[in-house]
């Protein structure tokens, strides 16, 4: 059963508003991915947005991680990922694009785009730095650019055809 928290108070700007915490983005809004998968459900459409198989799960893999689970491989991956992981990758990409990474210092495993994008800013951007960001954009970058203290320059992207 949820808290009785959760049930009373609806979002963030709610329990901000009623001094439960100070939130530091009162005015980010809807991510584009709730607002795509609440049209695709009213609309009954196949939702392209976001990874939602609309396919079993393949049994080899669910053998292979109950396997895994087995051997006791279920405890939480180191910051930056698990070395043999980080290192096959530099390989995969020594082999694909000629590119030769270190596992160690230059390769970092998150648990996807969001994170990754977040960690970066969050890694680079102090307060008042300025950010261009080139829009159509990502809409995490704004995000994590405010949380940063950062402020975004916004740049629109311009189709440029030849003899124009």
């Amino acid at each position: 059963m949820p808290s009785p928290l959760l049930q009373t108070h609806h979002s963030s700007d709610s329990l901000a508003s009623e001094g439960w915490f100070a939130s530091k983005l009162p005015h980010v809004g809807t991510t584009i991915f709730t607002t795509m998968s609440a049209l695709a459900a009213e609309h009954q459409a196949i939702n392209l947005g976001q990874g939602f198989p609309d396919f079993p799960c393949d049994p080899a893999l669910l053998d292979a991680v109950n396997h895994a689970m087995h051997l006791g491989h279920n405890q939480y991956a180191p910051m930056p990922g698990i070395a043999e992981l980080r290192q096959a990758l530099a390989q995969k990409i020594a082999t694909l694009y000629g590119h030769h990474y270190d596992p160690h210092s230059e390769i970092t495993v998150t648990a996807g785009a969001t994170q990754a994008i977040f960690t970066a800013i969050a890694a680079c951007v102090g307060p008042n730095d300025e950010v261009i960001v080139i829009e159509p954009a990502f809409d995490s970058y704004l995000p994590a650019i405010q949380l940063a203290g950062g402020k975004a320059i916004p740049i629109a992207m311009e189709i440029v055809r030849d003899g124009d």
